[in-house]
């Protein structure tokens, strides 16, 4: 819908509703099969098979979705559909299983992650030029990121007259979906997964004409030998991501401006 309409909710058979990342209006309309045709008739077979499939993704993009919760005020658009589409070519690499059950083992192909941003308007490489040097070990379960020295206008963009920033990193694990007869879950079976993370975030940092360079450390307090003994052997995938945030000063104090920054994947292992 087109500007300069300004209507939310629903007439009729058409509901309108607003998007983060889009200043339209939605318009859809109302109607189609119902759940009990979708799940009874034989016509839908195909679609209860992708639905399985999409149910299985979506246990999978919920891991990523809780590793990056705290960056989630960066981000200026939905994550979840853009997430679920990038797991299926790693689902459709199972030729093993049935279509409708196919497992989507991330180990098989992390680097698929690589590069995703939490935001369209202001990337993060469009914010700080010069990539962060980083290590990540799957083994020891650590990772550290170097943010360069900013030099605004050089390498350093801020999005927006700001007086401060806020750099950050997450370390997280992912674990693989498999299909099991009682629904998607982990190795075990076990069908509540959690994406766990460590988060680590510089103090706010005023805008200057040349910044220090900042390290940032993320370990897990699980050795990996009792990460194994809950995840499983070659089960799971280390996900690295950055960020940076910018403040505003209020009544004496540096608050953080939501849907302002960038963020995005670092690094997968």
């Amino acid at each position: 819908m087109k500007q300069p309409f300004d209507v939310t909710g629903t007439i009729g058979k058409i509901s309108i509703y607003k998007v983060r990342g889009s200043d339209e209006p939605v318009v859809r309309t109302k109607g189609g099969p119902t759940k009990r045709m979708v799940k009874t008739r034989k016509s839908f077979a195909a679609t209860r098979r992708n639905n399985s499939e999409f149910g299985g993704r979506a246990r999978m993009t919920s891991q990523v979705m809780e590793i990056l919760r705290s960056m989630k005020y960066l981000g200026d658009y939905n994550l979840a559909g853009p997430l679920n589409s990038l797991f299926i070519p790693i689902q459709a690499m199972d030729i093993e299983s049935e279509h409708g059950q196919r497992n989507i083992e991330l180990t098989k192909n992390p680097g698929l992650l690589e590069g995703f941003n939490l935001n369209r308007r202001t990337p993060f490489s469009t914010i700080i030029t010069n990539s962060p040097e980083y290590t990540l070990s799957k083994e020891t379960l650590t990772a550290t990121v170097t943010f360069p020295a900013l030099i605004p206008g050089v390498n350093f963009f801020p999005a927006g007259n700001f007086s401060s920033y806020k750099l950050m990193a997450i370390l997280g694990v992912i674990e693989n979906v498999f299909y099991h007869p009682g629904g998607y879950g982990n190795a075990a079976g076990n069908q509540h997964l959690d994406g766990d993370y460590v988060f680590k975030s510089s103090d706010w940092i005023t805008i200057t004409p040349q910044s220090q360079p900042i390290e940032l450390e993320c370990n897990f307090r699980l050795s990996r030998e009792e990460l194994l003994e809950q995840k499983g052997k070659n089960n799971y995938s280390c996900l690295l991501a950055i960020g940076i945030a910018f403040g505003a000063m209020d009544r004496g104090q540096v608050e953080m401006v939501k849907y302002v920054g960038g963020g995005k994947i670092l690094a997968m292992g």
